[in-house]
């Protein structure tokens, strides 16, 4: 008896992980694509984030470590919330090494890079920036400041439908003002160029 009971334990436990490999239990909700095509093949397609709204301070999952990567809500250009996307900065001797994630459950991810000083300096910085210059928390601008962040980053891994396609990422930053707490508020856009895989 002992032993028809483990067995069917067993059984039910394998049972239960083969049927959720083989059948999905959350079904990711799929917007269109908003992508055009370039003259020479590539495709062109345009992330978003709302800032300060779509940050995800990694102090909540990770405590009060000083964070060395932001996470935000990634959109696509209707502001369907569609993804997540991390942005990871290391010091070195040469500069900031810079290296973004983009992951989109229903299409797949991409991983980029940017050699190191190739970029400019990360959020954080970019608020710090802002405060030296005169502004100040709560603050709001008619003419909205707009920063393109260094050389592209390249794509260095891709999986699902983003498989077999080179990428290259432009950061612009639109920014409004600062909010009450001193953080940047206006959009990221993450401006993607893929061409097929040589």
């Amino acid at each position: 008896m002992k032993r028809l009971l483990q067995l069917g334990f067993v059984v039910g436990l394998v049972g239960t992980f083969a049927a959720a490999y083989f059948y999905p239990w959350v079904d990711y909700t799929r917007y269109r694509s908003e992508t055009s095509v370039v003259a020479n093949g590539g495709r062109v397609e345009q992330f978003v984030v709302h800032l300060p709204a779509d940050r995800i301070d990694p102090r909540e999952v990770a405590g009060d470590a000083a964070p060395t990567f932001d996470q935000f809500k990634l959109r696509d250009v209707n502001g369907n919330v569609i993804g997540l996307a991390a942005k990871h900065r290391v010091e070195t001797t040469a500069g900031a090494a810079t290296s973004w994630l983009l992951t989109i459950p229903s299409r797949g991810s991409i991983v980029l890079t940017a050699a190191a000083g190739a970029t400019e300096p990360g959020l954080e910085s970019i608020e710090a920036m802002l405060l030296e210059r005169g502004w100040e928390p709560g603050q709001s601008v008619e003419q909205q400041l707009s920063i393109d962040l260094g050389n592209p980053a390249q794509s260095v891994t891709t999986t699902g439908e983003f498989r077999g396609i080179d990428f290259e990422l432009i950061e612009t930053w639109e920014v409004s003002g600062l909010d009450d707490d001193g953080n940047v508020r206006g959009t990221l856009r993450l401006n993607t160029v893929g061409r097929q895989a040589s």
